[in-house]
């Protein structure tokens, strides 16, 4: 288990482990545990907005917040979801969509793709306030963004590239066990905030009905990747790593968005 959290922090994050071939092998066959990376991100995003917004306004601070998010990971995921851009935008048979997918080179389709779905996770996360829930959500955000690349590996088919282990490793037992401890930790972050509501002067409106917002995000984590994993099978004919990294930003802007429509109707 440990190994595989070694090969999971050294792969999505810039943190730099000492780490060997077992250790990714076991990350392989792990990939379920990959919410905890997703913690981690959460708590950047949600001390970056809560630090910025005191100073900035809250789009500014979206802006930097999720640069910074980018940039820890080295724009792993901003690289498959360009990618995975190229490969859905070109017409022609499934060939030419691998080809796409695979060429090294920046398409304009692709390039517009990944700026869209940027575009989108900025401009709703700096439209959740008060900046508590907006803690709130981002937490779960990232933490579910993770979930959805689980859920796309566990339904999606294998191919030959780096992330093929990883994929072939990863059934509807990964996927319940990665909604399991997703939702252990996100339980705990909600707990965390209660307090902090509770015992300090600092008044941290937690929204009412978040159990309910969580369960559709939860569902909306689920079924992105499911989609994902039938885009992929269609036009790729697999799921590989451009495609988990497309599905981890999608799914955010999928579940922020579920998060905005249950804020304004709950």
């Amino acid at each position: 288990m440990m190994g595989a959290l070694k090969g999971m922090f050294s792969f999505f994050t810039m943190i730099r482990l000492d780490i060997t071939q077992k250790d990714m092998d076991d990350m392989d066959r792990s990939l379920w545990m990959v919410p905890i990376v997703g913690a981690l991100y959460g708590l950047i995003a949600a001390i970056s907005m809560f630090l910025l917004t005191r100073y900035i306004a809250p789009l500014p601070a979206a802006v930097i917040t999720f640069f910074l998010i980018f940039a820890f990971n080295r724009f792993l995921h901003i690289d498959g979801t360009i990618d995975t851009g190229d490969g859905l935008v070109v017409a022609g048979t499934r060939e030419d969509h691998l080809r796409a997918l695979k060429d090294s080179r920046i398409g304009a389709g692709g390039m517009a793709f990944a700026l869209m779905i940027i575009l989108m996770n900025i401009t709703m996360t700096a439209s959740i306030w008060p900046i508590a829930v907006m803690a709130i959500v981002l937490f779960t955000a990232e933490v579910l963004a993770k979930v959805g690349m689980v859920s796309a590996a566990a339904f999606g088919e294998a191919g030959d590239g780096m992330a093929g282990n990883s994929v072939r490793n990863t059934n509807s037992s990964s996927l319940l066990l990665a909604l399991m401890l997703a939702i252990g930790l996100i339980m705990a972050f909600w707990v965390f905030v209660f307090i902090i509501d509770e015992y300090t002067g600092i008044r941290m409106a937690v929204p009412w009905g978040y159990g309910i917002m969580l369960a559709a995000a939860v569902a909306v984590s689920v079924l992105t990747g499911l989609m994902m994993s039938m885009i992929a099978k269609k036009n790729f004919g697999m799921v590989n790593g451009d495609v988990l990294g497309a599905t981890n930003e999608i799914t955010r802007a999928a579940v922020l968005l579920t998060f905005l429509i249950l804020i304004a109707v709950i």
